[in-house]
């Protein structure tokens, strides 16, 4: 079965979907999902705004948990929460931890203010050298999240990653994923794009050129019309990389088969 591994529900206070409105959209489309609300720890702008009960998060959707609904959460990483990070992903029974990054050097990327007096290089630059910071001080979580992210909200006129601007940066990023055996995420919210779709494949290739064996499938749903969305488009871009698509459950990796037509 194909899992959209990255989506937000109840406990995610910038989602708009319940779980039950996800697991209906999963249901008409024969996937499987995996909730993985955000959590993101001393948030810039709003220090508890992405932090939410997970004693009250196992209980409720307890429930729903099933071979096709899965729990996960999302940590966004910064330095200063790393042990807090990693003491939290050991204390509940997630089936999955996923790990990104929202925020560099206490900025909120979602914020044009973030990237102020920069050129777009610098900002990319600055971006993957705090990843690797952070990538460093985590160790307890299953791939690595959205590496384009700050494609959605840079203002620039080029918004894409490309390798040659920070080819060093890029590799260190991939390198220490691998050596981790943690999977780079295909993030399928700009699959759509066919620029994004270009730049992003020489960063899979590269990843997978150095050693990066598999990568997980995720929509960041928000919206229950999102849910599964683009997953076609990111086997294809996976089979063009050369990567497995897999998902985690009980944090163990276990490998997707394909997608039906």
């Amino acid at each position: 079965m194909i899992f959209d591994t990255h989506m937000h529900c109840d406990y995610s206070c910038d989602s708009h979907m319940k779980i039950a409105a996800a697991i209906e959209a999963a249901d008409k489309q024969n996937i499987g999902i995996v909730i993985t609300e955000h959590w993101d720890d001393d948030y810039p702008t709003n220090p508890t705004a992405f932090m939410f009960d997970v004693d009250d998060y196992f209980a409720r959707f307890g429930t729903y948990r099933s071979e096709k609904v899965l729990l996960g959460i999302e940590i966004g990483m910064q330095k200063q929460t790393a042990a807090a990070d990693e003491a939290l992903a050991a204390a509940y029974p997630f089936d999955y931890v996923l790990a990104s990054m929202h925020c560099v050097n206490g900025r909120d990327l979602y914020e044009e203010r973030c990237y102020a007096g920069q050129t777009k290089v610098e900002a990319v630059r600055e971006f993957l050298t705090d990843t690797i910071a952070n990538l460093e001080l985590h160790d307890n979580f299953d791939a690595f999240a959205h590496i384009d992210y700050m494609c959605r909200y840079m203002p620039f006129t080029d918004k894409e990653l490309v390798l040659s601007e920070a080819p060093e940066l890029f590799d260190q990023v991939f390198k220490i994923l691998v050596a981790k055996e943690k999977p780079l995420e295909i993030n399928t919210r700009r699959l759509n794009d066919p620029l994004a779709v270009q730049a992003l494949l020489k960063l899979y290739k590269r990843y997978a050129l150095l050693g990066g064996k598999y990568t997980v499938l995720g929509s960041d749903a928000h919206y229950q019309e999102h849910v599964g969305r683009w997953l076609t488009e990111a086997l294809a871009l996976a089979d063009a990389a050369g990567l497995e698509p897999v998902y985690f459950k009980e944090r163990k990796m276990r490998k997707m088969r394909k997608m039906r037509n």
